[in-house]
């Protein structure tokens, strides 16, 4: 994928749906060029590049399995061809278990996805805006749950709460040059609509303002931390204030 025009590049992982796809329409209705990761949902991915194309940008595909021992090396060697100067690093996996029953395999498969695929792309903006002029932004996707106790995920929230820190830490390893930031989202609809009961009920009991989020007011967040190039080191937490009442001891 090439811009001859030099039009922004912008990667999202975790791109072909939900929370990546958002992400990656919207930086495309802003006059960015994307290239979309996806692991295994390729149907998805192919149709989301050409809602991409529709809006007269480019979209270029790239698979990996960032959970495996060199996925995030072969997605940064594919992307060396068109380089972004801004990453969404969005891909997660969502594994139930608790401290009882969790096992290395799954630990080490996690921590490559959430936490090592960060540490490599931000290696990787380093080294591609270089020289260029053009400042380098790595955005991490975090959840409001990791300063909570929720056994039930205990090695998805203990990546979580690792890529916290590494997104902290990366801040001012990279900096002057890439800008690092995070977003904490909470209870998040699906998509844009009317909550269920369910979904209604755990709005008001978990989070001040009374109810779950919207996609959009997520797409909104990132929008604030790419626009404003005086931001780095932040986890801005998206959740209705949840993050106030919970804390290692709390619960949803």
């Amino acid at each position: 994928m090439t811009s001859p025009d030099h039009r922004p590049r912008a990667l999202v992982t975790g791109a072909a749906r939900r929370l990546g796809a958002a992400f990656a329409l919207d930086l495309a209705r802003r006059g960015w060029d994307l290239w979309l990761h996806y692991g295994t949902s390729e149907a998805e991915a192919r149709t989301l590049a050409q809602r991409i194309g529709a809006l007269g940008r480019r979209a270029g595909l790239v698979r990996a399995d960032l959970a495996s021992a060199t996925g995030a090396q072969s997605l940064i060697e594919h992307l060396d061809q068109a380089p972004p100067s801004l990453v969404v690093h969005s891909a997660s996996a969502w594994l139930e278990d608790t401290w009882a029953s969790a096992v290395l395999e799954d630990w080490e498969a996690s921590h490559r996805l959430h936490v090592w695929t960060a540490v490599v792309l931000g290696q990787a903006l380093a080294r591609w805006t270089q020289g260029t002029g053009t400042p380098g932004h790595l955005v991490t996707l975090l959840d409001g749950r990791q300063r909570d106790h929720d056994p039930r995920h205990f090695t998805y929230v203990l990546a979580k709460g690792e890529l916290a820190a590494v997104t902290r830490l990366l801040a001012l390893e990279l900096a002057p040059g890439v800008r690092v930031n995070g977003l904490a989202p909470g209870l998040i609809l699906k998509a844009d609509s009317t909550p269920s009961a369910a979904w209604a009920k755990a709005g008001r009991d978990a989070t001040p303002l009374g109810r779950p989020g919207r996609v959009t007011e997520l797409v909104k967040a990132l929008r604030l931390l790419v626009d404003n190039q005086f931001i780095t080191g932040q986890i801005l937490a998206v959740d209705g204030g949840r993050h106030l009442k919970g804390d290692l001891f709390g619960s949803i």
